[in-house]
């Protein structure tokens, strides 16, 4: 099983972080935002009636089973591992169940956690810190901005998306992993598991996907979403350090 070494957060007072891998889960955006996503649709003008109906009808669907993926779907969880700390925060309630061999932040809901991981960035992070994670800049990026300006709190510095010299560097396993499989260089979306797969690396018996995290909020389940989320972003880590050449075990 991938190991999950938690530190003090401490560790980065002299040291900034070389590297802050993030991976968050989110729970499904409230019925009535889901609804101005489906009626915010506009059809071709030149389109029958009964095609526009069929296709409306297609789209509340498709909206309706990825709910978890609009702009207002609420962040459960994000979990941040750097190369010498890691942790979980929680804005699903203020309890902190157990993560083995993890440490898990209780920050009551979505803008607390907010607030609290915008100073464990502040602390450890600089403008020379890689930003880790799998389809980072087609969803977690984008959605931890978006959910900021939401609750309408000032970016951390390290999410800031700035152009030229200024941007921060990132590193996309989703886009990376292509440079090292022939299978999957042609493919737009691949998964941790495909990338687990092509780098060797062995993952835990996991009961859950991240399809289910919705579900597992709506039935309470916070500590599998917490555990499911921290092992993603150490095999994400794992990812990085394998293809950028880091990682201990390379000979």
């Amino acid at each position: 099983m991938l190991a999950l070494p938690m530190t003090p957060m401490t560790a980065h007072l002299l040291q900034p972080a070389d590297y802050a891998v993030l991976d968050l889960e989110t729970g499904d955006a409230p019925p009535s935002e889901v609804g101005a996503a489906i009626s915010a649709w506009n059809p071709p003008k030149n389109w029958k009636p009964e095609t526009v109906e069929a296709k409306r009808a297609e789209r509340a669907e498709a909206l309706n089973g990825k709910a978890a993926l609009l702009d207002a779907s609420p962040i459960l969880c994000v979990a941040l591992k750097t190369d010498r700390m890691a942790v979980v925060l929680s804005g699903m309630d203020a309890s902190s169940p157990e993560i083995p061999g993890g440490l898990c932040l209780p920050c009551g809901d979505e803008k607390g956690l907010l607030v609290a991981l915008r100073s464990v960035l502040e602390a450890t992070t600089t403008p020379d810190t890689i930003l880790v994670g799998h389809n980072l800049l087609g969803f977690d990026l984008p959605k931890l901005r978006n959910a900021y300006l939401r609750h309408r709190l000032f970016l951390p510095a390290v999410l800031r998306p700035l152009d030229g010299a200024g941007r921060q560097p990132v590193f996309d396993s989703m886009r990376e992993i292509r440079y090292f499989s022939m299978e999957n260089s042609d493919e737009r979306f691949i998964s941790l598991e495909t990338v687990a797969r092509v780098l060797g690396i062995p993952l835990p018996k996991q009961v859950i996907s991240g399809a289910e995290v919705p579900r597992l909020h709506r039935e309470g389940e916070y500590a599998a979403i917490l555990v499911y989320c921290a092992l993603d972003v150490a095999t994400t880590e794992r990812a990085f350090l394998l293809m950028t050449g880091e990682a201990a075990d390379l000979e």
